[in-house]
């Protein structure tokens, strides 16, 4: 029995110890605002305990035994504080109190702060700070608040909140009106529980602010280049940089009559000191309309930077007569207002102007028959002084052919020596040329149309001999046909003419 009843009265001895060893709490280990930043512990009132042990360790805090006792302080309704005069608030330092012999509480660290200018931005500042840990209920958020230096008299306002979950680092970009040149602020953080009734503050960091430039940021799309007719390049120039933003991104969107214009990224470009840079984009059809294009420099000093919507050069042709052509080009977006356009036509690769002056929106017509002489169809391309070129346009058009009524074989001109199709047109396919006598029987064959102009050269021409031997004068019947144009046009005549002796 005797056994039995010191073993309750063990129990409760123990109970009540540890009941008041888990009353005995601090609430907040704090920096004080005020110079010279002072930590600052605050802990609850317990009517059991006559005084209170401070412990304190600043390296290798993990362990207990590395605590020191630092200061023993009476337990007072009306003072729950103690304030370290030897502590470096730049340092993180980690408190316990206790009671006796009782143990100490929970650990609890100051929060240092440290501020660093971001490299990227004259007026953006890197904060970051070590977690606060076991806070007197749970944490809810961290709060950073700011004030200017040289205003004595102000207070320290909120710029910033982050979730007490989250990673106690991020960079504060300070709003407009903090954007002065040669300002020093004074940044601070606060941890707050989420029962709202405790807060800790960091030390005070301060920050200076760089040099603003009023100029305007440009970012501007110059160009958009048609290459081949397959892809398109966008020329993009950014100026007054002062920073290095983080990336140039290109839009795009080709809008339909049934949807409306939706710009999305296909593109992006890291920050150049040239400050040109070129994309390519290779999905696209240029002769199937008006694709537009923006860029946005994504500049974490500044609101983003926004150019200008630009389209590519949309050129579109047709045949308005038999060797008349008609074409007109459109252009959207902004664009400098010098901009001029040139239409030209391409022969074998090369340009020839044959308007030197076109506008957008406006129908151009163009009579073809002194183009047709050179053997080509008719390409056409519109160039921007800019060096923005358009898509190229064929325009399908009839062959110019003659054939003469009668030749001479020992005629004193050349020209009237043979006999064949005068043809100004591009160079054919599939030709075929072929003379028969008054009985039908086939006399001449060719598949190489004659060459326009060069009357030495005999291919495609019949000098009226039959296997090696004269043909007798009389009429004669032709036949002719090809295709041209690439298979875009078919061409077949007969007709008949007279062989003079």
């Amino acid at each position: 029995m005797f056994r039995l009843h010191l073993t309750l009265l063990f129990v409760f001895l123990f109970s009540s110890f540890a009941a008041s060893a888990q009353e005995l709490m601090l609430r907040g280990v704090s920096i004080d605002p005020v110079f010279p930043q002072q930590v600052k512990l605050t802990w609850l009132f317990n009517s059991n305990i006559d005084s209170v042990t401070i412990y304190k360790c600043t390296n290798n805090c993990d362990d207990e035994n590395n605590y020191n006792r630092v200061a023993k302080v009476e337990m007072n309704i009306n003072s729950l504080t103690w304030i370290d005069n030897a502590a470096s608030p730049l340092s993180r330092n980690y408190y316990s109190i206790g009671w006796s012999a009782s143990g100490k509480s929970t650990p609890q660290n100051n929060m240092v702060l440290t501020a660093l200018p971001d490299g990227n931005c004259a007026n953006s500042v890197l904060l970051s700070w070590n977690p606060y840990i076991n806070m007197l209920g749970t944490l809810d958020y961290y709060l950073i608040l700011c004030r200017e230096q040289e205003d004595d008299n102000s207070v320290f306002t909120p710029i910033g909140r982050i979730n007490g979950d989250a990673a106690p680092a991020d960079r504060i970009n300070f709003e407009a009106n903090y954007l002065a040149n040669d300002r020093v602020f004074e940044l601070v953080v606060q941890a707050v529980s989420r029962s709202g009734t405790v807060s800790v503050f960091s030390n005070i960091v301060e920050f200076r602010t760089g040099t603003v430039s009023n100029i305007p940021v440009s970012v501007r799309i110059t160009c958009v280049d048609v290459i081949d007719d397959q892809y398109m390049e966008i020329n993009v120039t950014t100026n007054n940089f002062l920073e290095p933003f983080q990336k140039l991104y290109l839009y795009k969107d080709k809008p339909s009559v049934e949807s409306a214009m939706s710009l999305k990224i296909i593109d992006s470009a890291i920050y150049s000191p040239t400050n040109r840079y070129r994309f390519t984009d290779r999905d696209v059809d240029p002769k199937s309309g008006l694709y537009y294009y923006m860029a946005i420099a994504d500049n974490k000093c500044k609101p983003n930077d926004t150019s200008n919507v630009l389209t590519n050069i949309y050129l579109q042709g047709w045949r308005e007569e038999k060797y008349r052509d008609g074409v007109s080009f459109s252009r959207r977006g902004f664009y400098p207002s010098t901009e001029s356009y040139e239409l030209f036509r391409i022969v074998h690769g090369r340009e020839y102007s044959i308007e030197p002056s076109v506008r957008v929106f406006t129908n151009y017509y163009i009579d073809v028959l002194e183009f047709l002489n050179d053997g080509v169809v008719t390409v056409y391309k519109v160039l921007a002084n800019t060096g923005c070129s358009s898509n190229t346009v064929t325009i399908d058009h009839e062959p110019i052919i003659e054939f003469p009524n009668a030749f001479f074989p020992k005629d004193v001109k050349i020209e009237n020596r043979t006999f064949y199709p005068i043809i100004r047109f591009p160079s054919e396919i599939n030709y075929s040329f072929t003379i028969y006598n008054r009985w039908g029987q086939e006399v001449f064959r060719t598949t190489r149309p004659p060459i326009y102009g060069d009357y030495e050269n005999m291919q495609g021409r019949w000098d009226g001999t039959f296997q090696g031997k004269d043909c007798p004068a009389g009429i004669y019947a032709y036949k002719i046909s090809y295709i041209y144009n690439s298979g875009g046009g078919q061409y077949s005549h007969t007709g008949s003419f007279m062989l003079v002796r």
